[in-house]
C-alpha cells in the first residue's frame, strides 16, 4: 500500500473559516448577520481578498459492537472582499475509499499494533486477543463518505438579502488513486460581497486515524473551533503547533451506546475525553517560494494513535517509540523483511567484478551507476517498495522501489546499506512530541562507511552525485533504521550543499567592451565554460561597467514584513572571481570596494573583494546559505543583506584614462 497524507482540513483549495475575533461569534449557520453581508474590509487585514468569518468542526465517535465511526462534521462561513477573493467558492474535500487495512500502516504492511476479534458477552464484547490491525473488524476495506452536503452563497440585492443554493448535479468526484478520492463543487453566484457558507460531514471508518485540523489557512480566520468527543478506550497524542497558537480545554465527558448482538441490555457508558480548540484572529498565511508547507506554521493539531483500550481485554500500545516504528519498519513485508535479499542485478554485480574496487565511494558510484542503467525513476516518492524483481521487469519505478534495489545491491558488492526514513518537505515536519510511522512518506538509502561519514543518496537525484539530494529530501529529522543496530537520527540538511565556482577571465577594450572565457564547476565536479562578453559605457573617454554578470544576486524579499520563516532549498556556496585586464594607459578611480556581511546568526554571509593592480582588477564575490530555515524574526536582517549584496554586485566601475 502506497503512503497517503491526508488532511481533514480542505486544501488550499477549501477556504478555511472562521468569525470575527470578538466573543458574539455568530454560529447560527443560514443567517448571515446584516454586519457580515455589509463587510468591505476586514480590518484586522485591509487588503485581504476574503476572511473566514467562522469555522466550525464536530468530531464526534460512535461506539460499535466491534469498532467504532467517526464523523467529521464541518461548517463554514466565508466573506469574499474582492473579486480575487471569488476563487473561494470552490471547494475541495479529500476523503478514502476501499483503504486496505490488513497490516497496513503508514503506507507500510506491518505487524505489531492489532484490534481485537469480535465476541464474549454482551459486558465483554471483545476478546482479549489480537489480530492484525482492523481486518478482523471491518474484513478488508475500510472507507470513508462525504455526506449532507449543503452549500450557499448569500447577496445584498436592492437591500435584500438573496439566496443561491448548491445544487446535487454541481457535486463532482474524482478518484486520484485506488485510495485517495476527491470531492469538489463551486457554490454558485459567488461575487465580490458574497458571504459563503457550505457544511458537510465526512463519516469514516477510519477510526484509529485523526484526521489533522488546521485553523489557519492563506487567508486571515476571525474565529475556528475544534470540538473532538473521543471515547477513553482510544488515547491519542495530540500536538497542537503554530505561529500563532489555539486554546484548548481537555475536560471528562461521557456518550451511552448500546450492543447491536443484544439488543434487549442496557445502554452502557463510556467515558471520553472532551477536547475544544479555538483560535481568534488568526493572520493569513499563503504559500509562497521560500515556504516549502505552510501548514507547518499555521495554527493546528497532528495526532496519532497511542493507545487501543476495551473492557475485558488488555491495553494494546501503538508504537509509542521510534525503536517501536524502527520495529514495524524493518519486520514489514514489502520493506524490511526484503532488506537481506540479494539483488536481482547479483550477477551483473559480479560479473562487473565491483566487490573488488578498493575505494569505497567509487565502489557506491559504481553499483549505483549499474544499477540505474536498468531502471528509471518514474517521479513518484513513496514509502512502500515493490519487489525489486518487479521494478527490474518493469524498468521503472518509484525512489522507494529503486531504492530497495540499491540497498540489496549495495549488500551484494560488501557494503553496508539501510534505509533512511522521513517526511518529505513538501508534505510538512514530523510531529516532534510523539513518534509517528503515519507521517513518514518515503525513504533514501544510506551507505554506512566503517570510518564514518556516512552517504546518502536516492533514486530520484538524476545526476546520480553521492551526499547530493533532491531539496525535498533536505529535511532537518530523517531515521537511519538498521538491522541489528541502534537507528540514529540524522540531518539532511547538512549533508547537501549546492557549491557554484566561477572564474572569469576577460579583457577590457577601450569602447567599453568586456570579453574573454567563462568556466564554472558545480559540486558533482562537472565543468562547463562558455564566451563571456558585457558591455559597457562610454563618456568622454570614461568607461562605466560593472564586470559581474547581470543580476548576479536579486533580493526576493520585497515586502517590509514577514509572517513565516524563510526556508531555501539548500544550503549555498557560490563564488565568483572576475579577473579584468585594463585597456592600455586606463586605470580604476576610487579605492577598492570591499566588504563583509553576515547576519548575527551567520546562517548567511557575503563577501565583496576587489584587488587593484597596474593594468588588472581582481573582483570576488562569495555567497553562502549556511542554514536553510530562517526565523521570521530575523527577516529584516536577511532582507537587508540581500539587499545589499545585490547593490553591490551591480554598482559599475568607473575605469578612466591616466
Amino acid at each position: 500500500m502506497r503512503q497517503n497524507v491526508f488532511k481533514l482540513f480542505v486544501l488550499l483549495v477549501w477556504p478555511l473559516m472562521t468569525a470575527s475575533a470578538q466573543d458574539n461569534v455568530n454560529m447560527k449557520f443560514g443567517k448571515p448577520t446584516m454586519e457580515e453581508m455589509q463587510m468591505k474590509v476586514y480590518k484586522a487585514e485591509p487588503n485581504a481578498e476574503a476572511v473566514v468569518l467562522c469555522r466550525l468542526t464536530d468530531v464526534e465517535y460512535t461506539v460499535q459492537t466491534i469498532s467504532f465511526l467517526v464523523d467529521y462534521r464541518e461548517k463554514c462561513r466565508i466573506k469574499v472582499l474582492n473579486p480575487r477573493g471569488t476563487r473561494f467558492a470552490k471547494v475541495v474535500i479529500p476523503y478514502k475509499q476501499h483503504v486496505t487495512v490488513g497490516n497496513n500502516i503508514g503506507g507500510l504492511k506491518v505487524t505489531g499494533f492489532a484490534l481485537p476479534k469480535p465476541g464474549g458477552s454482551s459486558n465483554s464484547y471483545f476478546e482479549d486477543e489480537s489480530g492484525s490491525m482492523t481486518e478482523e473488524v471491518f474484513g478488508t476495506d475500510a472507507d470513508e463518505t462525504v455526506e449532507d452536503i449543503k452549500a450557499t452563497a448569500f447577496n445584498l440585492e436592492g437591500g435584500k438579502v438573496v439566496k443561491t443554493s448548491l445544487k446535487k448535479s454541481d457535486i463532482v468526484k474524482k478518484k486520484i488513486d485506488e485510495q485517495n478520492y476527491l470531492l469538489e463543487f463551486t457554490v454558485p453566484n459567488v461575487k465580490e460581497g458574497t458571504v459563503i457558507e457550505y457544511e458537510y460531514n465526512i463519516h469514516s471508518q477510519l477510526f484509529w486515524e485523526l484526521h489533522d485540523w488546521y485553523a489557519q489557512c492563506e487567508i486571515p480566520v476571525a474565529y475556528a473551533k475544534l470540538d473532538m468527543n473521543i471515547p477513553s478506550y482510544l488515547i491519542f497524542n495530540i500536538e497542537d503547533h503554530g505561529i500563532q497558537r489555539l486554546t484548548y480545554t481537555c475536560t471528562a465527558g461521557s456518550m451511552k451506546f448500546k450492543i447491536v448482538s443484544d439488543p434487549l441490555s442496557n445502554p452502557m457508558t463510556v467515558t471520553t475525553n472532551h477536547y475544544v480548540y479555538q483560535g481568534r484572529d488568526l493572520m493569513g498565511m499563503p504559500k509562497d517560494d521560500y515556504v516549502w508547507n505552510p501548514q507547518d506554521h499555521w495554527a493546528g493539531i497532528t495526532a496519532e494513535l497511542k493507545q487501543y483500550r476495551l473492557p475485558g481485554m488488555t491495553q494494546m500500545d501503538y508504537a509509542k517509540t521510534w525503536e517501536q516504528i524502527d520495529e514495524m519498519i524493518l519486520s514489514s513485508d514489502d520493506l524490511g523483511i526484503h532488506m537481506s535479499d540479494h539483488s536481482p542485478l547479483a550477477n551483473e554485480l559480479k560479473e562487473a567484478k565491483i566487490q573488488e574496487i578498493a575505494n569505497l565511494r567509487e565502489r557506491v558510484a559504481a553499483a549505483y551507476k549499474l544499477v540505474m542503467s536498468k531502471v528509471k525513476w518514474n517521479g513518484k516518492y513513496e514509502l512502500s517498495p515493490a519487489l525489486t524483481s518487479e521494478t527490474l521487469k518493469k524498468g521503472s519505478g518509484s525512489n522507494a522501489d529503486i531504492n530497495l534495489l540499491l540497498i540489496q545491491s549495495f549488500q551484494d558488492v560488501g557494503l553496508s546499506a539501510a534505509p533512511v526514513v522521513l517526511r518529505t518537505r513538501d508534505l510538512g515536519q514530523l510531529p516532534y512530541n510523539f513518534p509517528s510511522i503515519n507521517k513518514l512518506s518515503s525513504f533514501i538509502v544510506g551507505v554506512i562507511m566503517p570510518s564514518g561519514g556516512n552517504m546518502y543518496l536516492d533514486a530520484s537525484n538524476k545526476n546520480g552525485w553521492l551526499n547530493i539530494l533532491p531539496e525535498v529530501m533536505q529535511v532537518e529529522r530523517a531515521r537511519l533504521v538498521q538491522k541489528g543496530k541502534k537507528s540514529e537520527w540524522v540531518n539532511l540538511q547538512k549533508v547537501s550543499k549546492s557549491e557554484k565556482n566561477t572564474v572569469i577571465e576577460a579583457k577590457l577594450s577601450a569602447d567599453g567592451m568586456l570579453s574573454g572565457k567563462q568556466t564554472t564547476r558545480n559540486e558533482g565536479g562537472e565543468t562547463m565554460e562558455s564566451d563571456f562578453t558585457k558591455k559597457g559605457q562610454v563618456t568622454d573617454g570614461q568607461i562605466s561597467i560593472c564586470p559581474f554578470p547581470d543580476k548576479m544576486i536579486e533580493n526576493p524579499f520585497i515586502a517590509e514584513t514577514r509572517k513565516m520563516p524563510v526556508e531555501f532549498p539548500c544550503l549555498r556556496s557560490d563564488r565568483i572571481v572576475i579577473n579584468m585586464t585594463l585597456p592600455d594607459g586606463y586605470v580604476v578611480e576610487g579605492e577598492p570596494r570591499n566588504t563583509t556581511i553576515i547576519t548575527p546568526d551567520k546562517g548567511i554571509e557575503g563577501r565583496i573583494l576587489t584587488v587593484i593592480s597596474e593594468d588588472r582588477v581582481q573582483m570576488s564575490c562569495q555567497f553562502n546559505i549556511n542554514q536553510l530555515s530562517h526565523s521570521e524574526k530575523n527577516y529584516a536582517d536577511l532582507r537587508q543583506i540581500f539587499d545589499m549584496l545585490s547593490k553591490y554586485t551591480s554598482e559599475p566601475l568607473i575605469i578612466k584614462k591616466k
